[in-house]
């Protein structure tokens, strides 16, 4: 019976090196993982499906956010591109930003609603505009604006084309809220994980 526990003794020590280096194996998977969408262009493949791509909400209920090629993710200069899908009856923040944006609407349906008032003290009443599939539309630099899934029975999905990233995105509380208490995000949910990546890249 001794025998028997001094052999188990030495077959536990000799395997221990092996759960160690499965271990740390295991860690190096996972933070390469957790890491490999904060990357430059050059390692990735030309042709990507999108289906494979990170996705989350980002806490934002109704949600479903997806980096196509990013500035932090992908090392974008010039433009950025996002897939967006709302579910019924949620929304973007009230918000604006320095730069350009194109939306395409793959399906469904909402309403946009845009101040164009960027000069003003406030945003202002808003005008509506409603959006279907195959619609397009632009929102001017700076020019306050907010996206509504207002069908009640299908999402919204929208293919979002920005310049000049990364984005910073300027947040109202109401459309009378002054310009100069709109809250900075920067930067924004989708951005942090990768700029934080970066700095220690730095470090």
């Amino acid at each position: 019976m001794l025998r028997q526990s001094r052999r188990d003794d030495r077959t536990m020590v000799g395997l221990r090196p092996h759960f160690v280096l499965l271990f740390v194996l295991t860690l190096l998977l996972s933070a390469f993982s957790d890491a490999s969408h904060c990357s430059s262009t050059q390692g990735l493949s030309l042709v990507r499906n999108i289906s494979e791509l990170p996705q989350d909400n980002y806490g934002r209920g109704g949600l479903s956010h997806i980096t196509v090629a990013g500035s932090f993710m992908h090392g974008m200069k010039e433009v950025e591109v996002w897939l967006q899908t709302f579910s019924p009856g949620t929304h973007t923040p009230i918000h604006r930003h320095s730069c350009e944006e194109i939306f395409v609407v793959l399906k469904g349906s909402g309403t946009l609603y845009l101040a164009s008032d960027s000069h003003g003290k406030y945003p202002g009443t808003p005008q509506e505009f409603s959006i279907f599939s195959n619609s397009t539309f632009h929102i001017p630099v700076n020019d306050a604006h907010q996206v509504w899934n207002t069908n009640k029975h299908e999402d919204l999905q929208v293919l979002v084309i920005i310049s000049r990233p990364p984005v910073k995105v300027f947040i109202y509380e109401d459309w009378f809220m002054p310009h100069t208490a709109a809250k900075l995000k920067y930067p924004y949910y989708w951005d942090e994980e990768c700029l934080k990546a970066s700095r220690k890249d730095e470090l």
